[in-house]
């Protein structure tokens, strides 16, 4: 067994030690799956249809928030719309990332392995996101997954954070790749797990427990 394999089987044991009897919470983006190069991608798409070139690092920074935060963010910075085009911007993105997502994208090694595990452990598990949830079920089912874990839907003017807490009731397990959120979900007693990939490297993921993608 290589070491990969090792420290595989360490990081689901753990996971589905603390999860007996317990909440799941996961994240969609850079947990269930390795999305935020999608969603990179996908601004970098819209902005080659308006002849705007992003930075090679733009992403970085961006990652984690909402799509609303982000759009203000990079038009205060100079992409060429308005912000009262975002609500048109979010609906042309929507529409790329699908279409990827649908043809390609796969569940990361922790989503596929731990979800079907913890189904006979956890006392639920729900996947709480910034994203569409309608597109994260649609996933989920294509995916064989849809049957272990529910999509937490917000409320009117409801945004994730209220949405996690909400959800994270002890005992609870949070498996999450932003710092800001595994910081909550300490805060609220929960068993914490940073997950790291390509495109949170800045990120310090103060988690009881760490994995990568």
């Amino acid at each position: 067994m290589n070491h990969a394999d090792t420290s595989a089987d360490a990081v689901t044991a753990q996971i589905l030690n603390r999860a007996s009897g317990a909440r799941v919470i996961w994240d969609f983006d850079g947990v269930v799956a390795h999305t935020e190069p999608l969603h990179e991608d996908s601004y970098r798409e819209l902005a080659t249809r308006r002849h705007y070139r992003f930075a090679d690092d733009f992403f970085s920074e961006l990652v984690g928030n909402t799509e609303d935060w982000i759009w203000h963010r990079v038009i205060d910075r100079g992409f060429p719309a308005g912000t009262d085009e975002i609500e048109e911007l979010h609906a042309e993105r929507g529409v790329v990332v699908a279409e990827v997502a649908r043809a390609g994208l796969q569940p990361s090694w922790i989503a596929s392995r731990l979800m079907p595990e913890l189904a006979g452990v956890a006392v639920q598990q729900t996947v709480v996101s910034n994203g569409d949830p309608d597109l994260i079920e649609e996933l989920l089912k294509l995916w064989r997954l849809d049957s272990f874990v529910t999509v937490a839907r917000r409320g009117p003017g409801e945004d994730k954070e209220a949405l996690f807490r909400s959800n994270c009731v002890p005992p609870c397990v949070v498996l999450e790749d932003s710092d800001y959120y595994l910081d909550i979900g300490r805060q609220l007693g929960a068993f914490t797990v940073g997950v790291r990939h390509s495109h949170n490297s800045r990120a310090a993921l103060p988690a009881d427990l760490t994995t990568s993608l």
